[in-house]
């Protein structure tokens, strides 16, 4: 099943079209007055910032993922070692 986040785009893509065509046909038989200019104006626009604000939404919940997984494996990764072995290799390094 589809969430809202796969429909989102395609959703958007397919209101944008449906506008410009609309606003083409009414530019070509003449019925576009400087009113419907201004209202398809302000339509794109909204349009636009409520898709690019899912956009940026999207990428930041990505980011967000990846830190975590980032976060967990750093966390596997100290409880799987030996941290006696790690105080060695310190010492050695650094001549303590």
């Amino acid at each position: 099943m589809r969430t809202l986040e796969k429909i989102f785009p395609g959703f958007f893509a397919a209101v944008g079209i449906t506008l410009v065509a609309t606003w083409f046909a009414l530019l070509i038989t003449g019925a576009a007055n400087m009113i419907v200019h201004i209202l398809f104006l302000f339509t794109v626009a909204f349009i636009f910032e409520i898709y690019s604000s899912n956009q940026e939404y999207q990428a930041n919940e990505e980011k967000r993922k990846r830190e975590m997984e980032e976060v967990e494996k750093m966390l596997d990764e100290l409880k799987d070692d030996d941290h006696e072995e790690m105080m060695e290799e310190l010492e050695e390094e650094y001549n303590l």
